[in-house]
C-alpha cells in the first residue's frame, strides 16, 4: 500500500521521471498538423503537375493538328486533356482548363481545387493550383520529298486517284490558306523502273553526256552516245527523243549515296548516265526466248552468217541505229521510264498539287531508286541543289515513300535477265546474276543500304505500304523507316487520306515559350 510521507512530499518537485512523456504529450499536437499540412501541400503540388503535364500535351497536340477550326481545335484540346490529367488521384478534385488563340500563340490555363484533410483545422478547406503557359505555334523549317510510286499497278482498282488525293489532301493541310509557304518546302519524286529527272537537264554538267563512265559504256561499250543514239532515232519518229530518265552510279564511293557529281575527266563515274533502254534481239535472233523492247530491226547484227548472230551480239550492235527501221512503234528506248519527272524543292503549293495531278502509272517497281533521289532532292548539293545544309538544328528534312508492290525487275529469261531499269540489266553485274529472282532480292538489299544511308544524314523517313500483300515488303518497309510506329499499313484505298493527315500531323513541330 503506497503511503504518502512528508519525505515524499519534498522530493516530489526535484523528481525528474515522467519528463519525456509531458513534453510528447504537450509536443504531439503541433507536429501532427505540420505533418498534416506537408501532405495536402504535397498532394496540391501533385495535382499541379499533373495539371500542367496535361495542358501542356493538349496545347502540344492541337498546335501540331492541321486543318481545324479553333472551335474545333478547343474541343480537341479538352478531350486531350481529360485523357491526360490524372484525375483519378481524386474523384473530388475539381479542375477547369481553356485554351485561347492569341497570334501565332497558343495560351492555356487550367486550375484545379484540391480538397484538404488536416488543413481544414486550420479552416482551410480547398487548396488551389493552377499554370499558365503559352505555346508559341512556330513549325520548324521542313523540307518533305513524297517519293511515290507511279508503276503500271498503281493504275488499277483506283490506286492512283487515292494516292493524289490523299497527297494534295496532305499538301493543302501543310501550306494552310497560303500558296506559298517560308517554312516548307515539298518536292514530289514519281518512281517505276527509274526515275525521271526532267529533260531541262539534259545540258546539266552532273550528265554524262560524252559517255565516259562505266555504266554509259555498260550497253554499247566505249566511244557510243546515248544522245547521239536518240538524235537518230528522233530524226526516224519524233516521240523518240530523251525523256529525262537516268541510270544508277556504280563503284563504291557513288553507287547508293547522294555524293555530289565531279569533273567527267577526273570522276566520270560521279556522273549520271542518260536511261537508253537499248533495242533487243528480233525474234529471228533470240534463240527462242523473249525480249520485250524489240522496237528496231537488227539488220543482221552486222554478221552475214546466221550463225555468228547471238542475241548478245544482235543487242549490242549499234550499226542498226545509224538506218533505221522500225519494227514496233510501241517500245523504244524510254521504256518503263515514268512520264512525270521530278518536281524539285517548292514554296509554292499549286506547284506540288498540279504536279501530283499530272502522274501516270507505268512501269516497275524499283523502290531504292525512288529513295535515291528523294535523298537528292534533300541534299544541299547538285544534282538539285534547292535543299538547306544538312546541319541546320531548325530546319527539319523527311521523305515520305509510298508504294503499292514489291521490287519488280520486270523478270525475263533470256541473258538480260530483267527488263531494262535504273540499274540497267541484271546480266551488268548491278543486280546479280542474270537471275530475275536473285535480281529482286539485290534490289531489296539494295533499299536496305539506301535507308540506311539516309537516315543516317539525319533524314526522317515515313514509310506506307499501299495494298502490299507480301510480308516480306512489309518488313523492309518497316524497318526502312525511322521508328516502327513512322511505318504505316494501308489495305485499302479509303484508309490512305488519313494515313497522310497524320504524317502531316506529325511532322509539325512546336516549342514551349513560357
Amino acid at each position: 500500500m503506497f503511503k504518502f510521507s512528508a519525505a515524499r512530499a519534498r522530493r516530489f518537485p526535484r523528481d525528474k521521471r515522467g519528463n519525456a512523456a509531458v513534453v510528447f504529450g504537450l509536443a504531439i499536437v503541433p507536429i501532427i498538423l505540420m505533418v498534416g499540412v506537408a501532405i495536402d501541400y504535397g498532394r496540391a503540388m501533385t495535382v499541379r503537375g499533373s495539371v500542367s503535364d496535361a495542358a501542356d500535351a493538349a496545347a502540344l497536340a492541337i498546335g501540331s493538328w492541321v486543318g481545324l477550326t479553333e472551335e474545333e481545335l478547343e474541343e480537341k484540346a479538352q478531350q486531350f486533356f481529360d485523357a491526360n490529367y490524372a484525375s483519378a488521384l481524386s474523384k473530388d478534385i475539381k479542375s477547369d482548363f481553356k485554351v485561347s488563340f492569341v497570334g501565332d500563340d497558343i495560351v492555356v490555363k487550367a486550375t484545379a481545387s484540391v480538397p484538404t484533410t488536416f488543413l481544414r483545422l486550420a479552416n482551410v478547406n480547398n487548396l488551389d493550383v493552377g499554370i499558365e503557359n503559352t505555346i508559341t505555334k512556330r513549325q520548324r523549317n521542313i523540307e518533305l520529298a513524297l517519293v511515290l510510286d507511279t508503276t503500271g499497278s498503281m493504275g488499277s482498282s483506283g490506286k492512283m486517284n487515292a494516292m493524289k488525293d490523299a497527297a494534295k489532301k496532305m499538301v493543302n493541310d501543310m501550306f494552310g490558306d497560303r500558296n506559298t509557304s517560308d517554312t516548307l518546302d515539298v518536292a514530289l519524286v514519281p518512281f517505276a523502273a527509274a526515275v525521271n529527272v526532267g529533260t531541262d537537264n539534259k545540258n546539266a554538267t552532273w550528265l554524262d553526256k560524252n559517255a565516259k563512265s562505266q555504266v554509259a559504256k555498260e550497253d554499247f561499250g566505249s566511244g557510243t552516245k546515248p544522245f547521239d543514239f536518240f538524235d537518230k532515232l528522233r530524226r526516224k519518229k519524233s516521240s523518240w527523243d530523251w525523256e529525262g530518265c537516268v541510270r544508277e552510279r556504280s563503284g563504291y564511293a557513288y553507287e547508293l549515296t547522294d555524293a555530289t557529281p565531279g569533273d567527267e575527266n577526273r570522276n566520270p563515274d560521279s556522273l549520271f548516265a542518260p536511261y537508253f533502254a537499248p533495242d533487243e534481239p528480233d525474234s529471228d535472233n533470240d534463240d527462242g526466248y523473249s525480249y520485250p523492247n524489240n522496237y528496231i530491226d537488227d539488220q543482221k547484227c552486222g554478221e552475214r552468217r546466221s550463225r555468228n548472230r547471238t542475241p548478245e551480239k544482235c543487242q549490242r550492235y549499234t550499226g542498226k541505229y545509224d538506218k533505221i527501221s522500225i519494227q514496233n512503234h510501241s517500245n523504244g528506248p524510254n521504256k518503263n521510264c515514268p512520264p512525270r519527272p521530278i518536281t524539285a524543292l517548292s514554296d509554292s503549293k499549286s506547284d506540288v498539287t498540279d504536279a501530283i495531278n499530272a502522274l501516270q502509272a507505268n512501269g516497275y517497281t524499283n523502290i531504292p531508286a525512288g529513295l535515291l533521289w528523294g535523298w537528292r532532292v534533300l541534299s544541299p548539293s547538285a544534282p538539285f541543289t534547292e535543299a538547306e545544309a544538312y546541319d541546320e538544328e531548325e530546319r527539319v528534312k523527311a521523305i515520305v515513300l509510298l508504294t503499292d508492290g514489291s521490287n519488280d525487275p520486270g523478270r525475263v529469261y533470256n541473258h538480260n535477265g530483267s527488263n531494262y531499269n535504273a540499274f540497267g540489266y541484271p546480266s551488268e553485274g548491278h543486280l546479280g546474276s542474270t537471275s530475275g529472282s536473285t535480281a529482286e532480292n539485290e534490289l531489296d538489299e539494295k533499299t536496305e543500304t539506301v535507308c540506311n544511308n539516309i537516315k543516317a544524314k539525319g533524314i526522317l523517313i515515313y514509310t506506307i505500304g499501299f495494298r502490299v500483300s507480301s510480308s516480306s515488303t512489309h518488313t523492309l518497309l518497316r524497318n526502312c523507316a525511322s521508328k516502327p510506329d513512322m511505318y504505316y499499313n494501308s489495305p485499302s484505298n479509303s484508309q490512305l487520306a488519313a494515313i497522310f493527315a497524320d504524317i502531316a500531323q506529325g511532322l509539325s513541330e512546336l516549342r514551349i515559350a513560357q
